[in-house]
């Protein structure tokens, strides 16, 4: 079973820019099944032929040739049968939820809000009509024999085929929206809560969540109803005041277990959060009787 980072696998230099879209040309020739896949960016796959299916955690999605699948980040298995054809063949789009947002951005103007259905699968799969298939035919002809395409023309198509899914369907198009606002929900709470014991900062948080800090700070405060400063200031006293009603720990040996630097300044924030020292906290819940 082999294991692919994508679209980082495809590119000959180091990982994708957050702001670029990269489209390739895929074609095979045998079946392959159950592929591990690492999507690092979400994914549009318009299938020219065969058959492919995706195994998500929680959903699977099976998608015909004629159809397109609109993919978020996130593992998968993938397997990908050529179903009586010579090939499997399909146009494959990858952009980040920072590409997506700026075309929400852009096209506000355009995207009229209508209710967006609350089905959050994984992906979305849509229909080829007469346009997408001649959008494929297009894009074939642009990148063949392994052409590649200058970063404007790759985002002037990404834009046009967002918008065309859009006009022809505007409820499951607004699906999109929440498809790739609950991982970047998700993976904004997984590395937070994954670093309240660690000397943190939120640029770090920041860079660790690929997004700048201004960002970071607008969708955790989104998230979280409040800063990422003071969510991890209450979150770190709160595991110290846990850690402190165990005989096992000391006031001085818990400082570094959540994420401060020295004891003095640990001893100064656990107080004017409490109202007392690390160590009379300690003494007050030690001497409780059961």
């Amino acid at each position: 079973m082999n294991t692919y980072y994508l679209p980082d696998d495809l590119l000959d230099d180091s990982a994708v820019r957050a702001d670029e879209v990269v489209i390739r040309y895929y074609s095979s020739d045998r079946d392959s099944v159950k592929n591990r896949i690492v999507l690092n960016q979400n994914m549009i796959n318009l299938l020219v032929s065969g058959k492919k299916t995706i195994i998500y955690p929680d959903a699977t999605a099976v998608v015909n040739a004629g159809e397109l699948v609109v993919l978020s980040t996130g593992n998968a298995l993938t397997s990908e049968l050529l179903a009586g054809t010579d090939q499997f063949t399909s146009i494959l789009f990858y952009f980040s939820n920072e590409v997506f947002n700026r075309f929400l951005i852009k096209y506000e103007h355009l995207l009229k809000r209508n209710t967006p259905k609350t089905d959050k699968q994984p992906f979305l799969i849509f229909k080829q009509d007469n346009f997408i298939r001649l959008f494929i035919t297009s894009l074939q002809i642009m990148l063949g024999n392994g052409g590649t395409l200058p970063a404007e023309i790759r985002l002037l198509r990404i834009e046009e085929l967002l918008l065309y899914l859009f006009q022809s369907d505007p409820e499951r198009f607004h699906a999109i929206e929440i498809l790739t606002r609950d991982k970047q929900q998700l993976q904004i709470k997984k590395v937070v809560e994954s670093q309240i014991g660690q000397p943190t900062t939120v640029d770090d948080l920041a860079f660790l969540c690929h997004m700048s800090t201004s960002t970071f700070k607008r969708k955790f405060s989104e998230i979280y109803q409040t800063s990422p400063q003071k969510w991890l200031l209450a979150r770190r006293l709160e595991l110290a005041a846990d850690l402190l009603k165990s005989f096992d720990e000391s006031p001085s040996g818990i400082y570094m277990k959540v994420g401060y630097q020295n004891h003095s300044s640990f001893s100064e924030a656990f107080r004017n959060h409490f109202g007392t020292t690390p160590s009379d906290y300690q003494q007050m819940h030690l001497n409780v009787t059961p």
